[in-house]
């Protein structure tokens, strides 16, 4: 059920909620005609007091309450044809002059507050949305960097572990090349070659 306190239904929709309470009369046929028509002066009194005191919601929901009552409900009640009741020609007056004419203003002033306050939720969810679009906006960046920062070390530690790789190939090698016998009657010949020389001067 809709509720003309949620600022987030459009006025139109919160108007017809109103409405729809204003519609929410019990007429119980065991009850004296004569009473509805007493109570229907105190209704048309109360809803003229919530009037003037800025009451706009209460007002329209008890005009309502008084419209409904009179035009739809009492006229099925079991007495209604069958006397005249000299307050139904008061009754017919004061919808004509009084509830009709009231229900519209106040219609009329509430379509007005509601669309004021229907622009402002407007507004306000479009900065909230806007709000949030540079909050994700912000957390993608920082994401991308996180991104960046970490493919920048992995290639880096993947370059230090290739470099150590490769230095370590060239110790094997180095280490091969010095237990072959090759290097070994290369480093001979060249003793000897030295030893020859030496010699040779003496």
């Amino acid at each position: 059920m809709l509720d003309h306190a949620d600022v987030s239904l459009t006025p139109d929709e919160r108007v017809r909620a109103l409405t729809k309470k204003g519609m929410a009369v019990e007429m119980n046929e065991a009850v004296p005609l004569r009473r509805y028509f007493r109570s229907g002066l105190e209704v048309i009194r109360m809803a003229h007091v919530y009037a003037e005191e800025g009451n706009t919601e209460h007002a329209f929901v008890l005009y309502n309450k008084y419209i409904t009552l009179f035009i739809e409900k009492l006229p099925k009640h079991p007495e209604y044809k069958l006397c005249g009741i000299p307050e139904k020609k008061e009754t017919l007056r004061k919808l004509k002059e009084t509830a009709f004419p009231q229900a519209e203003q106040l219609k009329k002033h509430l379509l007005r507050r509601y669309e004021k306050e229907y622009a402002e939720f407007i507004s306000k969810k479009r900065a909230e949305a806007q709000a949030l679009e540079r909050e994700l906006s912000r957390q993608r960046e920082l994401e991308a960097e996180r991104h960046r920062v970490a493919n920048m070390q992995r290639r880096q530690l993947e370059q230090e572990q290739f470099s150590r790789f490769e230095e370590m190939i060239r110790q094997q090698d180095r280490q091969h090349e010095f237990n072959t016998p090759s290097y070994w009657n290369i480093q001979i010949c060249v003793g000897a070659a030295a030893d020859t020389k030496s010699s040779y001067h003496v």
